[in-house]
């Protein structure tokens, strides 16, 4: 994992010793260059200096070091170290322009936080990082959650402490708990939202929607209508039921993950309302009050049954008298004499 550090050295290539160089002098515009360079790349991207090198915008690694330390110095890039290395990623201008406004004492305190990234920082360990009073700690934190760089959470393994991390980031789920929290309790509201969607979804995925005049339709058209949806059917997941949730947009200001997402259908197989058909799928639960719109047909083992068209009440082969109708059901089948 790269961590943010303050000064490294950019090392150069083995290659046999050359004479000194003279130093070019820096030119801004081609630092600028190379921060737009970066730019071009996915946001978050980390770069190391055989990266920066191949941009081709410095002609020689002193030349590179004086770029690269002219933009951390600006504020437009954090150096890093992973694994030993020394890395680089860059920050926007936005934030940039806000932290070159900033006192020192703020600076220091941005700094520290930043290196605790999405685990957050007690008030209290800041304190003790940075030597400042109680009066200067609380005034520079007010100072920078007012500039939305730095944003207070409750901790939830630990209720009496007061973490602060980068505004733009999600708190990690040992400090906010996991999307189904909020403030320390389990968000009632938001878990019986999104337990109605997910029953709705289920429903959708995993029953076949008839008509009030189901039994009027011809048996082939049944038989089809079973067998094709049969051949579709794929039980969801708890990735694909995230997926599904996350695209419909309706939770705004949290992201689910695919154990969330399992954490709230295991709540829900508990509760009745789902029921799992392996390790990983799931489908729904049907209830009396479903019976109208859905039934379990499909399951039944009548959906892909050889000799469908010749079960009936008055024949040989009948419920009363079918092996897998009964095991289905778990009772006894009537003797065929």
């Amino acid at each position: 994992m790269a961590t943010p550090s303050t000064t490294v050295k950019v090392e150069g290539s083995a290659q046999p010793a050359a004479p000194a160089e003279s130093p070019a002098p820096l030119d801004q515009n081609r630092a600028d260059q190379l921060y737009n360079k970066c730019a071009e790349a996915p946001e978050g991207t980390i770069f190391y200096q055989r990266d920066l090198s191949s941009m081709h915008v410095a002609e020689t690694t002193s030349q590179l070091t004086q770029l690269l330390q002219e933009l951390v110095d600006r504020h437009l890039m954090k150096l890093m170290i992973s694994d030993n290395e020394p890395c680089w990623k860059l920050r926007s201008r936005d934030e940039a322009d806000k932290l070159r406004q900033l006192s020192p004492e703020e600076r220091i305190l941005y700094h520290h936080i930043d290196q605790e990234q999405n685990k957050g920082i007690w008030s209290k360990a800041l304190r003790a990082k940075t030597n400042l009073t109680a009066q200067a700690l609380s005034k520079c934190l007010k100072s920078l959650e007012a500039k939305n760089l730095v944003q207070s959470v409750m901790s939830v393994k630990f209720p009496n402490r007061k973490m602060y991390l980068l505004k733009h980031l999600q708190p990690s789920e040992e400090v906010a708990g996991g999307p189904w929290q909020s403030e320390g309790d389990f968000d009632a509201a938001l878990i019986d939202t999104i337990s109605r969607v997910v029953e709705s979804y289920m429903q959708k995925e995993t029953c076949l929607n008839l008509p009030m005049d189901w039994n009027q339709y011809p048996t082939s058209d049944r038989t089809s209508a079973i067998a094709r949806k049969k051949r579709i059917q794929n039980y969801p997941t708890a990735l694909s039921v995230r997926n599904a949730i996350m695209s419909m947009g309706i939770i705004k200001d949290k992201n689910i993950a695919e154990q969330d997402m399992e954490q709230l259908l295991e709540m829900m197989v508990l509760d009745g309302k789902l029921e799992k058909v392996s390790g990983t799928n799931y489908r729904t639960c049907i209830t009396s009050r479903e019976v109208e719109s859905y039934n379990g047909f499909v399951d039944a083992p009548c959906g892909n049954c050889p000799v469908f068209e010749l079960c009936g009440d008055e024949g040989e082969i009948s419920a009363r008298t079918c092996v897998y109708f009964g095991e289905w059901l778990q009772t006894e089948s009537e003797p065929v004499y």
